[in-house]
């Protein structure tokens, strides 16, 4: 009886425990992810999860009925009710502040819902008496900022910066600087604000097209600060070529996007976002993960506007990735991120929002993203229009402008071992740092992040060799190779003495091979009807290095053969074959497959494609070379390929990522040497003068490429009978049937 009971109970547990788990992912109305190296999605367990709405009824009940009557009498029925929120704050007590945009009435122009860190009622700014002792009020105010001692209010309509103390009354009005400093299109209207410790003030207006505007607490201008860069398609730019000066004047200018949002740190750098950016551009730059910033939509600012902004991540902080991104499974969002607003959080952690699709990005002080996550809805932990963030602590607060309330995100287990893992690396205690990157593993093995983690901990331990194993595993080819430097360097130590012998036998012995095929081709020099394959294959030494004379000889003295110029195919296409699959981890740490088919048709397609053009053309224009002739020369100048590319291929295996430049110099060089040989090969056996090589060459080019035409045209009507014909087949078996 005791042991069914204890089964009972058990089985109680496992089922509590799997409807429980079921329970809680199905309270979680979004999927948390992260990206992998090709930008596919990887799942990962919530880092945040929604906790609370702040809103006008939860601000009603905080108060007693006193407050409420007392409110009401000042303030109207409706005091409390929210008209349009537009930013949050929190500040260093972890007190919130909302803007509230306000109504068109003048009882409700505007204010700033102050509340402490439980989200109690503090006070509200709206009205005030300003320093002319005129009763004054805020206008549809766009943003707040903090700090220690001030609230500093973006009053957007009366274009002025207003400044309060910490407990509401009135300080200074910061009014519109000087038009001069502004172009005739542009309207001054702040709709974000921040401060740095010197007092300065910081101002983004989204009319103007040049920057953060940097001001005095007088309003005097000092400069704007980081203009973006102009985001025209080559299109359009094309199109104005076209344009008389008339129709340039009156058509779009070409200006530089503006910012919508920024936000300032400890240190004084401005955070700035923009959501102006051309699609094409901010796609251009996500695909080709550009680390330069010129089209980011989020940037870090020093105080002379240069971007700073670390984006060591796979992609550049820019949102999403998949620029197609799926939507409850209904709809489905195109198009890059809609990026309007960024926060700061602990940690290193900073977090920026997609408008588009009410979701939220969270990187690291390096640009590598440690989750994403949001969607759109009316569900409890999805947002409507996602317009604001703010950290408050280690929550998350989130802004939603058609809901007018604001979500509070609790960080979760997993969040908080991310936080302690960025914590312990900044602090550089690498040993702690790596249990906590093991432990964020076992929760989501698709975290890249940690296995970079690790091997930075494992590198500043000067452990080398394993943390080139971690930085595989995220295929982080950047740090893979200052790990793979280190170690290289401690082996080289190691073996200091058989380097140099390695080296010394390798000339020795190339010098060797020369010399003995100098002396083959000098005796060899008498016209004979045949020619042994080494003879021919040895004459490829004197060919590269002597065109004229060895191109001339090897149509009338007989110096090299059919067989020799095979032999010389087959060993260039055994070459690149071997390149694709005996380079080194630095070029091609995807591991991605080889197609031994494609590598051959690499090396033969062109070589016989320029051949039968080559010999088409060259028939009508008194070419003296036969098709023969032209194979042969033509293969006999592939001879530099196999001879520079094979050593680069070993040395891949040992060089680091800046060395990478110089073997791919070396092949280029190698494909130059093949078309300078290609080139004076066939001035000689067509004898022909230089310039009518010259337009022999680009009309062979050009032959080439229309017999390529004509072939995929040939072989899709080949296709397109064959289907006709099988279902011509199938409809006849089927009738018979």
């Amino acid at each position: 009886m005791g042991k069914k009971i204890i089964k009972v109970l058990l089985l109680s547990i496992c089922l509590i425990m799997l409807f429980g788990g079921v329970m809680a992912s199905a309270l979680i109305p979004y999927q948390t992810y992260t990206y992998n190296v090709n930008g596919v999605q990887q799942p990962s367990p919530d880092a945040y999860v929604p906790e609370k709405i702040i809103s006008s009824s939860t601000i009603k009940k905080g108060l007693d009925d006193k407050v409420n009557e007392m409110a009401s009498q000042l303030y109207g029925e409706n005091w409390v009710d929210i008209q349009t929120l537009s930013d949050v704050f929190v500040d260093k007590l972890g007190y919130v502040y909302l803007v509230d945009k306000g109504s068109s009435s003048v009882a409700n122009s505007g204010r700033i819902i102050c509340l402490d860190e439980n989200y109690n009622l503090r006070l509200i700014i709206n009205t005030f008496v300003n320093q002319m002792g005129v009763p004054d009020a805020l206008s549809s105010p766009g943003g707040v900022y903090v700090s220690d001692t001030e609230i500093i209010v973006a009053d957007t309509e009366k274009k002025r910066v207003v400044i309060f103390d910490k407990v509401g009354n009135f300080k200074l009005i910061v009014p519109e600087p000087s038009s001069d400093i502004f172009p005739e299109v542009s309207i001054y209207k702040p709709d974000a604000v921040a401060t740095d410790a010197a007092g300065t003030i910081y101002v983004v207006s989204k009319t103007v097209h040049y920057g953060v505007i940097s001001l005095n607490r007088d309003g005097s201008f000092n400069a704007f600060i980081g203009p973006q860069k102009t985001t025209y398609s080559a299109w359009q730019l094309i199109w104005r070529k076209f344009q008389t000066e008339k129709q340039r004047k009156a058509s779009i200018r070409i200006v530089p996007t503006p910012y919508n949002n920024l936000m300032i740190d400890d240190e004084g750098f401005l955070y700035v976002t923009t959501a102006s950016i051309e699609q094409w551009a901010q796609q251009s730059a996500i695909w080709g993960k550009d680390k330069t910033g010129k089209y980011a939509p989020v940037k870090k600012l020093n105080p002379s506007g240069s971007d700073v902004m670390l984006r060591n991540g796979f992609y550049p902080p820019s949102g999403e990735v998949n620029i197609r991104t799926f939507s409850n499974s209904t709809f489905s969002t195109f198009g890059p991120s809609t990026i309007v607003d960024v926060a700061l959080g602990p940690n290193g952690m900073w977090t920026i929002i997609d408008q588009k699709r009410s979701r939220v990005f969270t990187y690291d002080t390096n640009g590598n993203l440690l989750f994403a996550f949001g969607d759109k809805g009316d569900q409890v932990g999805l947002i409507q229009n996602l317009t604001a963030v703010s950290y408050q602590g280690t929550n998350l607060l989130l802004l939603d402008s058609t809901s007018n309330n604001v979500t509070v995100y609790k960080r979760t287990v997993y969040g908080d071992l991310l936080a302690a893992a960025l914590q312990n690396t900044e602090d550089q205690n690498y040993s702690e740092a790596v249990k906590y990157y093991v432990s964020i593993l076992q929760h989501n093995n698709n975290y890249d992040a940690a296995y970079i983690g690790i091997g930075d901990s494992l590198y500043n331990d000067r452990n080398f060799e394993e943390a080139m194993t971690f930085y595989r595993y995220a295929y982080d080819t950047t740090n893979f190779s200052k790990a793979y430097a280190e170690y290289r360097k401690a082996w080289v130590e190691k073996w200091i003495l058989v380097i140099p012998a390695v080296v010394i036998v390798f000339v020795v012995a190339w010098n060797l091979l020369l010399k003995y095929a100098k002396k083959e081709n000098i005796k060899n020099r008498v016209y004979r009807e045949k020619r042994t394959l080494k003879e021919e294959l040895l004459y490829a030494f004197h060919l590269i290095l002597h065109p004229f004379d060895g191109f001339w000889d090897l149509k009338h003295e007989n110096r090299g053969g059919v067989r020799g110029a095979t032999v010389i195919f087959l060993s260039t296409v055994l070459v690149f074959i071997y390149q694709a699959i005996g380079r080194g981890y630095l070029y091609n740490p995807y591991g991605s497959g080889v197609s031994y088919f494609q590598e051959i048709l690499s090396v033969a397609m062109p070589l016989f494609l320029w051949v039968l053009a080559n010999w088409c053309l060259t028939t009508l224009f008194d070419g003296e070379g036969t098709f023969k002739d032209i194979y042969i020369a033509t293969c006999y100048a592939l001879t530099p390929l196999p001879i520079l590319i094979l050593p680069t291929i070993w040395l891949s295996n040992i060089v680091t990522a800046e060395e990478m430049a110089i073997l791919g110099l070396v092949s280029s060089l190698a494909f130059a040497w093949l078309g300078l040989l290609v080139f004076f090969g066939m001035m000689v056996i067509h004898d022909y003068t230089l310039g009518k090589n010259v337009m022999t060459t680009v009309g062979t080019i050009v032959g080439a490429a229309f017999i390529m035409f004509i072939c995929i045209l040939f072989g899709n009507l080949l296709k397109q009978v064959f289907t006709f014909g099988y279902n011509i087949y199938v409809e006849i078996a089927f009738r018979l049937s």
